[in-house]
This record gives structure tokens, C-alpha cells and sequence, in this order.
């Protein structure tokens, strides 16, 4: 499964890349199913529940020119290897979302959709909020 979407924003680059590369922001806000994140470094570790069932995500936030989330996806026996890209464009905030596996059933292209869609939506006034509390 393969999902490219892009937003548009008013926020700086700098501000962008501090948060968007920070998983406890971004994980649970573009996937809501994930209800903890825990972070070590450049590693993270999200739990969540997807339609009764329990999933882990484990992987590694990159940052460079991109911020890229390479993860693992676990539940249930099921299995599955993802990557999240984030590119910083002027004016605008660029997502790929590439991810083989089991989940890729499950979710399909309806939830996907739909979780990007409302992270799109309030992309702007999360990033604000999360600027005034960091002091960004």
C-alpha cells in the first residue's frame, strides 16, 4: 500500500522539522488507533488497539532533508514493515506512506483515507498548540 498526500501550512521549517520528527506527536495524531508511545533516542515504541485487536509498532525515526519513520507493525501473528517520509516543501507538508503486511488488509484504503484526511485538517492548529507549548 502506497499513500502520497500533501497539506498546506504556514508554519516555518525549522518549527515542522522539531515536531514532526517527534513520534508522540505525529503517530497517534496520523494513526489514531495508537493510544501510547514511548521513545528511546531515535527509537519509539507505539501500542494500540485496531478493531479488537492489539498492535505493537516498533522502528526509528531518521531525520536529514526527510524525516522518514521506519517501522514494524505485530499483532496477533501478523506482521508487517512500513515507512513513514515527511518532506518539507515551502508552504507545504509532503507524506508518504509506503507499508506491506498484514494490516494492509485490515485498514485498506478507507481508514487511510480517512486518518489522513483529519490529520491534514488539523495539521495547522495542532502544529500551533504544540509551538506555543514548546515555545517554538
Amino acid at each position: 500500500m502506497i499513500k502520497s498526500v500533501e497539506f498546506d501550512t504556514s508554519h516555518d521549517s525549522n518549527s515542522l522539522s522539531t515536531i514532526l520528527s517527534d513520534p508522540d506527536f505525529v503517530l497517534p495524531r496520523l494513526f489514531p488507533p495508537i493510544k501510547q508511545v514511548t521513545k528511546s533516542g531515535t527509537s519509539f515504541d507505539a501500542r494500540g488497539r485496531f478493531m479488537g485487536m492489539k498492535f505493537n509498532m516498533h522502528g526509528n525515526v531518521l531525520k536529514g532533508t526527510e524525516i522518514i519513520y521506519a517501522f514494524h507493525l505485530g499483532a496477533g501473528g501478523g506482521e508487517g514493515e512500513g515507512r513513514l517520509t515527511i518532506r518539507l516543501l515551502p508552504g507545504k507538508v509532503a507524506l508518504r506512506f509506503e507499508y506491506e503486511g498484514w494490516m494492509e488488509r485490515v485498514s485498506g484504503i478507507f481508514f487511510m483515507q480517512r486518518w489522513f484526511e483529519n490529520f491534514g485538517k488539523s495539521l495547522e492548529e495542532e502544529v500551533r498548540m504544540e509551538r506555543i507549548k514548546r515555545k517554538l
